[in-house]
């Protein structure tokens, strides 16, 4: 009897070692598994996000070019049709593309920033106000918006515009002219002749960096304070202001998705050259808005932002 006991238990501690051995596999693997799941989970979460502030920059956005488009449209359509001013004048698209980035900022704001502007979204990125893998993300959903924002409007108004173009032109019933173009996108006032291109890729620049300066001091929470309910409010009118001092030249576009993605959709809809007009122009609200809203970002974060006091 004490002999098989003997035995049992060697049998017992020789069994042991593989019991540890399988115990620990099967650790090993549930470790792996739980890894697995978390990186899942990870990559589903980011997932989410980026279509989460995808869907909140093409809404915004499509908001922003909808009414600001909107406004435009109606004064030169309504002004068309009735022979006189009753529908106002670049004020009234002035204050419209102020209000409708107001409204924009509210419907995308607590969601991705309510950047709705590919230059700003840019400037963000430099100042690492946001992750650089975020930006193409930003710019499909704001080129999207703008997009549908632009062929929404063309149906809305496809009639009135068929009737504008015949009271301007007889004869023409069948194509798309200059006279309305200018709903969608924005074009010189002047023949480049009279006004260079150098000019007007200056104008872009400009009322760009301006755009940013306004953006920045009003968020930053170091200067004036200004709530947060406020702060469409207050970068709407400051779009405004913009427009009021710097639509002149070349109709202040200063968002290269406001400007790009309704261009394109007149070309796709019949208007004439909606990109070889003024030399080609289209490239300059399009591109040089970048680089406006960079310099205007980096000249308020070293003029303003890196002299707040730190906090202890």
């Amino acid at each position: 009897m004490l002999q098989a006991n003997d035995d049992t238990e060697n049998d017992h501690n020789a069994k042991t070692p593989l019991v540890r051995r399988r115990t620990k596999k099967t650790e090993y693997v549930e470790d792996d598994t739980m890894k697995r799941m978390k990186n899942m989970d990870r990559f589903r979460t980011a997932g989410h996000c980026f279509l989460q502030k995808f869907l909140a920059e093409a809404l915004g956005t499509f908001t922003l070019v909808l009414l600001g488009d909107g406004a435009v449209a109606q004064v030169v359509l309504g002004n068309a049709a009735r022979h006189d001013q009753f529908f106002g004048g670049f004020l009234n698209i002035s204050v419209g593309y102020g209000l409708a980035l107001m409204v924009g900022i509210c419907i995308s704001g607590g969601v991705s920033g309510g950047h709705l502007n590919p230059a700003v979204t840019l400037a963000m990125a430099v100042l690492g106000k946001l992750k650089p893998v975020q930006v193409p993300v930003y710019w499909a959903g704001q080129y999207l918006g703008a997009f549908l924002a632009a062929a929404v409007l063309w149906g809305e108004y496809a009639d009135a515009i068929k009737m504008v173009e015949v009271i301007i032109s007889p004869t023409n019933t069948s194509t798309y002219t200059t006279a309305t173009q200018g709903i969608f996108a924005s074009y010189p006032f002047f023949e480049t002749k009279q006004v260079t291109l150098l000019t007007l890729a200056m104008d872009q620049m400009l009322g760009t960096a301006m755009l940013l300066l306004i953006i920045l001091s009003v968020t930053d929470e170091k200067n004036m304070k200004i709530q947060s309910s406020m702060v469409p409010l207050t970068i709407g009118l400051g779009l405004t202001a913009i427009h009021l001092s710097f639509g002149l030249n070349a109709g202040s576009a200063i968002n290269p998705a406001r400007d790009f993605a309704p261009r394109l959709l007149t070309s796709m809809a019949g208007w004439k050259q909606p990109f070889k007009a003024a030399q080609s122009w289209f490239w300059i609200p399009w591109l040089l808005p970048h680089v406006g809203g960079v310099v205007g970002a980096l000249i308020y974060q070293f003029m303003i932002g890196i002299h707040h006091p730190l906090e202890e």
